[in-house]
C-alpha cells in the first residue's frame, strides 16, 4: 500500500532555471472527451509540440485454452498455462496450499464456523455485506450502486474481487478508452515535480487565477519574432530585479497549469471527471470535482493519499493503466494467501535499523521472511503470471467457462519457518506509544504550539519460540492526546485523552463492533449530509456508519479489547482496532485507541485466531434505542448488535510502553481545558439542548456498559472520516 504525502501545497524549491524548463518545455494535453468550458480570461496556451509520435505499441494478450469447469470442492492445479482440476481434499494432501479465490470469499475472522468438526454454525451478519461490497452489488450505504458508481473500498480493507478486477481491465481495453490514454500528453506530468492540493473553492480560483493573469502580463511585455512566449524573452525579463518575482510566478504557475490540465485529462479518460452537471470542472483549474475525482483514483489504486496531484500518486498516474491493475491482482492474492496460509510476516520487520533475525533449530541464523510477498510470488509463478498481459489472459481463460465466481487454485506454498510448528503460538503484542506530548498545545494568546514528534507509535506483534522472541509483524498506530470533549455543561472543552500504559492482555476480538455514541458527544456531530437520490440532492442524516457495523465504523471491521490483568479484568475503554482513518494513522491522533488500517487490522487478528485457541460466542445483542432534535428537527438511530465476539482461550499479552516524554508536563492533565475560540460567557446552547432518550441492554462479556470516549466529529478540525 502507499503512504501519504505532506500538506497541500507544499513545494520544493527550486531554481529559475527549472521552472523555465518547466514552463516552455511542455505541450498542452491532449484530453479525451469533451471537457467544461473555461473562463473567458484563461491561461495562453504554449507553442505546438511537434508531432506526437504513434501510439505505443501493446504487448499482445497471450491466448489460453480455456479452464475446465469447475464445481464446489475442487480446485485448480497449473501445469504451464493449463489448469487441471483437483479436489481440494488430493491437493492438500499433496502438500499443496488451496487459495479461495471465488466472489463469495470473506476473511477467515468474518466466517460462520471455524470449519472444525463439531463447530456449530454462528451466524455472522456482516459478512454477507462484506462479499456485497467486495463483489460492486451495494454501495457503502447498502443501496444498489448507480451504472456508472464503484465501489473502491480496498483502502478501506474491502478488496475487489476478481470479477470486479476483470471487468474493470476489460473496460480498459476497450478500443476507445485505450485509445483515449493512448492519445493522452504525460510530459507536462512528468515535468511536474511539485505537489497540488485543495483546500476550498477560493484558494482553488485564485491559484488559477493568479496563473492567467501572469500569463496575460508576460504576453504584454512582448513575443519573440514568430509571436510566441519563448526562453529569451523570459531570461531577458528576469534580468529585470523588479520583474523577476512576478517572472518565477508565472513559470511556476504554467506548469501547474499545465500538470492539471493533463491530470484532467487523464481522470477524463478514466471516466472519473466529465463535464456533466455534478462534476462540473474548470479546465486547468485544481477544484473540488478535480480533487474529488483525483481522491477516487487513488482509492481504486489503493494509494493512501488526500487527492493531491503529486508524489505517490503522481508517480503511478505515468504508469500505464494494465500495470495498476496487475498491482491490484497482486494485492487481492496477498489477502487471499494471508487468510488461507494463516501467516501475517509483511517484511514490515525488515524496516527497522536492525532487520531481526532468528536462529532454527541447528542454531542457524535466518532474517525474519516477508512470507506474504514469498507466497504471492510462489503463486504468479505458478499461474504463469508475470505481465499485464498475462494477467488479461489468465482471467479471460476462467471468465470464458466456469467463472471467476468459483474460482480456487492451489499451489505449492514456500515452507513456513521452524516457529509455525506449535499449535497455540506464543504470541506476544509490544505497543511503543513514540514521542509523547502531556503539555496543553495552545499558549496564553490561543495560538498553537508546535508539539514535534521524530518517533511515531508503532505496534509489533511478537511469538516467543526456541528461546527467542521473533517480530513478526510492525505496524504504524495511534495514541491519544489533546481532544475536544463536552463538558457536563453542555460546552465544548479540551481534555486529554490517554492511552494506558503497562501491561493489558487481549482476551475478546470482535469483528464487526458497534461503536456505541456515549452521552456527552455533540449531538450535531451524530449527523452528516448524504445525496440518497440524485434527484434530491444532498439531504441530513445520522451518521449510522460510523456506528456500525461496518468498514466505516468508528471501530473499523475488527477490535480487540484491552483488559488489565492486575485490576480483575478492568476495561478503560482502550482497544486496538482496524479504521478507514489513515491520515490519523500516518501523522495525527486517536482518543486513546491504536488504531490500525483495515486490512492489517483484519490480517492481525485472523492470524491470532489461526494460532490461538478460541471460543466462538458469535454475535452479541444489543438494544440501543436513541432519539434527539438538532434545530427543532428529530433525529433517530437504533443499534441491534455490539458485533461477533471470540474469547480467546489463553489471551495475549499486551505491553504498551510510556514512549518518549516530550515538553515540561511530564504526566496526563486530568481537568478540562478551555478551547481556544469558544466564549465561555455565554450560556451554553445547541447541543446542551438536544433531547436524548436512550435504552441500553446488559453488556457483553468482560465489557462494561460504558462507552468508548471516541465522538464521530471533526471537532478538532482535523477532518477525520471516523473517530
Amino acid at each position: 500500500m502507499g503512504s501519504g504525502g505532506g500538506p497541500a501545497y507544499a513545494r520544493r524549491a527550486r531554481t529559475p532555471a527549472v521552472w523555465l524548463a518547466l514552463a516552455l518545455g511542455a505541450g498542452l494535453t491532449a484530453g479525451c472527451g469533451r471537457r467544461a468550458k473555461p473562463p473567458a480570461e484563461t491561461a495562453p496556451h504554449p507553442p505546438a509540440p511537434p508531432p506526437a509520435p504513434a501510439g505505443p505499441v501493446h504487448a499482445p494478450i497471450p491466448r489460453r485454452p480455456p479452464a475446465p469447469g469447475q464445481v464446489a470442492g475442487e480446485t485448480y492445479v497449473y501445469k504451464g498455462d493449463v489448469a487441471e482440476k483437483q479436489t481440494v481434499e488430493a491437493a492438500r494432501a499433496a502438500g499443496l496450499l488451496d487459495v479461495d479465490l471465488t466472489d463469495g470469499w470473506a476473511p477467515f475472522i468474518l466466517q460462520d464456523t471455524s470449519g472444525a468438526e463439531g463447530d456449530a454454525s454462528k451466524p455472522n451478519a456482516y459478512r454477507a455485506t462484506f462479499v456485497a461490497l467486495a463483489n460492486d452489488r451495494v454501495n457503502p450505504d447498502g443501496r444498489d450502486p448507480h451504472r456508472d458508481e464503484h465501489n473502491y473500498l480496498e483502502v478501506f480493507g474491502i478488496p475487489p474481487t476478481l470479477s470486479v478486477l476483470a471487468a474493470r481491465v476489460e473496460e480498459d481495453l476497450q478500443p476507445a478508452r485505450r485509445a483515449c490514454f493512448d492519445g493522452l500528453d504525460f510530459e507536462p506530468l512528468r515535468r511536474f515535480t511539485g505537489e497540488v492540493g485543495y483546500l476550498d473553492r477560493e484558494r482553488a480560483k485564485r491559484a488559477y487565477l493568479e496563473a492567467v493573469h501572469d500569463a496575460e502580463w508576460i504576453r504584454k511585455q512582448g513575443t519573440s519574432a514568430s509571436g510566441v512566449v519563448d526562453a529569451a524573452l523570459i531570461q531577458s525579463l528576469r534580468d529585470d530585479p523588479k520583474k523577476r518575482g512576478r517572472v518565477d510566478r508565472y513559470l511556476r504557475g504554467q506548469a501547474r497549469l499545465r500538470a492539471v490540465r493533463a491530470a484532467q485529462a487523464y481522470l477524463a479518460c478514466a471516466r472519473l471527471l466529465s463535464p456533466d452537471a455534478r462534476t462540473r470542472f474548470t479546465d486547468g483549474m485544481f477544484d473540488l470535482p478535480t480533487h474529488e475525482a483525483l481522491a477516487e483514483w487513488e482509492r481504486k489504486n489503493d494509494i493512501f493519499g488526500w487527492g493531491l496531484l503529486g508524489g505517490e500518486t503522481l508517480a503511478n498516474m505515468l504508469r500505464p493503466p494494465l500495470d495498476l491493475h496487475l498491482d491490484t491482482f497482486k494485492r487481492i492474492l496477498a489477502e487471499r494467501i494471508a487468510d488461507a496460509a494463516g501467516i501475517v510476516e509483511d517484511g514490515s520487520t525488515a524496516r527497522a535499523k536492525n532487520p531481526p533475525t532468528y536462529r532454527d533449530g541447528a542454531g542457524e541464523t535466518h532474517p525474519v521472511p516477508n512470507l506474504i510477498q514469498q507466497h504471492v510470488d510462489a503463486l504468479l509463478a505458478s499461474l504463469h503470471v508475470a505481465t499485464p498481459e498475462d494477467l488479461v489472459a489468465f482471467l479471460r481463460s476462467h471468465a470464458a467457462t466456469a467463472g471467476l465466481d468459483v474460482l480456487h487454485v492451489a499451489f505449492r506454498a514456500p515452507p513456513l519457518p521452524p516457529y509455525y510448528g506449535a499449535d497455540d503460538m506464543d504470541l506476544s503484542v509490544e505497543i511503543d506509544r513514540g514521542d509523547v506530548w502531556y503539555d496543553f498545545p495552545y499558549d496564553g494568546r490561543g495560538r498553537p504550539i508546535e508539539q514535534r514528534r521524530d518517533h511515531y507509535p508503532h505496534l509489533t506483534m511478537f511469538v516467543r519460540w526456541n528461546d527467542q522472541k521473533i517480530p513478526l509483524c510492525r505496524w504504524r498506530t495511534t495514541i491519544g492526546s489533546w481532544r475536544s470533549e463536552v463538558h457536563p455543561d453542555g460546552r465544548i472543552y479540551m481534555k486529554y485523552k490517554n492511552s494506558d500504559i503497562g501491561e493489558r492482555v487481549w482476551k475478546n476480538i470482535v469483528a464487526g463492533p458497534v461503536w456505541i455514541p456515549p452521552d456527552g458527544t455533540p449531538a450535531r456531530d451524530l449527523l452528516t449530509r448524504k445525496v440518497l437520490d440524485r434527484n434530491v440532492g444532498p439531504v441530513t442524516v445520522v451518521r449510522s456508519d460510523v456506528m456500525g457495523p461496518g468498514f466505516q465504523s468508528a471501530y473499523g471491521l475488527v477490535l480487540a479489547i484491552h483488559i488489565d490483568p492486575k485490576r480483575s479484568g478492568f476495561d478503560n475503554q482502550i482497544r486496538t482496532h482496524g479504521s478507514v482513518d489513515y491520515t490519523s494513522i500516518a501523522r495525527r491522533f486517536s482518543h486513546g485507541c491504536h488504531r490500525l488500517v483495515n486490512n492489517r487490522a483484519v490480517r492481525l487478528f485472523d492470524f491470532v485466531l489461526r494460532h490461538r485457541a478460541f471460543r466462538r460466542i458469535g454475535d452479541v445483542p444489543l438494544r440501543v434505542r436513541r432519539k434527539f432534535s438538532v434545530d427543532g428537527k428529530e433525529y433517530a438511530y437504533k443499534l441491534d448488535t455490539r458485533g461477533y465476539y471470540y474469547e480467546l482461550l489463553h489471551p495475549v499479552p499486551v505491553d504498551v510502553g510510556e514512549g518518549r516524554i516530550m515538553g515540561a508536563v511530564k504526566k496526563p492533565i486530568l481537568s478540562y481545558m478551555r478551547k481556544p475560540g469558544v466564549d465561555y460567557s455565554a450560556p451554553a446552547i445547541g447541543d446542551a439542548a438536544a433531547s436524548i432518550a436512550t435504552q441500553r441492554a446488559p453488556s457483553a462479556p468482560s465489557e462494561p456498559a460504558t462507552n468508548d470516549p471516541e465522538p464521530p466529529g471533526a471537532v478538532d478540525n482535523e477532518h477525520e472520516l471516523g473517530p
